[in-house]
């Protein structure tokens, strides 16, 4: 009689796993807010930079670049070379607005005197998340360490605003991070 509640117990698992669905998701990557930190040097000074984070879910799994992926559409130049954009917001007048940052360019000898300015992109390439090129749904969480001070304006309030692209080029939903003050020290 044992063996027989042992042939049922094994068979009911069995029945129980076999009929548990895999988990779906949509192929087009979805991405939720879930903080920002601030990250402090050793001697408790405010570092300039922070860490955002953020859950995925991707229903194929292509999420991800490989270091060879440099020819269109994700060549240097084209429009899918980043697949993390990353906007930088400004509070002004009552409302963020998106705002192109720019950095300095410096001179390299005394007879160059031209003083230009080039955008500063926060946007990145992340690698692939999976080895293989079979479809199947993927989640996780990501964190992304990057600069939040602007040396041309130190005491700000800003958002960054995000999203993510597939290897299929399907764009995420964007997310917002809360307001962050670029100067924690003075808050």
């Amino acid at each position: 009689m044992k063996f027989h509640n042992l042939i049922g117990l094994l068979l009911l698992a069995w029945v129980a796993f076999s009929c548990q669905k895999p988990v779906e998701y949509p192929i087009e990557p979805r991405i939720e807010y879930q903080g920002f930190t601030y990250l402090f040097n050793p001697d408790s000074t405010f570092s300039g930079e922070g860490v955002i984070v953020f859950s995925y879910t991707d229903g194929d799994g292509d999420l991800g670049l490989d270091d060879s992926d440099t020819t269109y559409p994700f060549g240097f130049h084209d429009a899918y070379y980043y697949n993390m954009v990353i906007d930088y917001m400004k509070y002004e007048n009552g409302e963020f607005v998106k705002t192109p940052l720019l950095s300095p360019h410096v001179p390299t000898s005394p007879a160059d005197t031209l003083v230009l300015y080039d955008t500063v992109t926060f946007n990145a390439r992340f690698k692939r998340l999976r080895d293989s090129e079979d479809p199947k749904a993927i989640s996780g969480t990501m964190e992304y360490k990057l600069t939040v001070q602007n040396p041309l304006s130190p005491n700000d309030t800003i958002k960054f605003e995000i999203h993510i692209v597939d290897r299929a080029l399907h764009v995420s939903n964007a997310i917002q991070t809360e307001a962050i003050f670029t100067n924690p020290t003075m808050k």
